[in-house]
């Protein structure tokens, strides 16, 4: 992975305090659903992931709604491991 680029858990805090990957930044989609979205450019290389691919899907989506442009979806938190 790329050191520039941005890798956000989406994944609860609770989730993401029992273990993620390191480095990742903790971002719960359940804030991306009421419209808040990470404090970053909307050009940022972001990585997302979840903890089976379900909701990392779904944070792609709506981060590609809201302008963001280079959002790539790795799936669950074991594809990173």
């Amino acid at each position: 992975m790329k050191n520039n680029m941005i890798l956000i858990d989406v994944r609860t805090k609770g989730e993401y305090e029992g273990g993620h990957i390191e480095g990742a930044v903790n971002h719960d989609i359940m804030d991306m659903m009421a419209g808040v979205f990470p404090s970053i450019g909307k050009d940022e290389e972001v990585t997302i992931y979840c903890e089976s691919g379900n909701r990392s899907m779904m944070a792609k989506s709506m981060m590609e709604q809201a302008g963001f442009t280079k959002v790539t979806d790795a799936g669950s938190i074991d594809n990173l491991k």
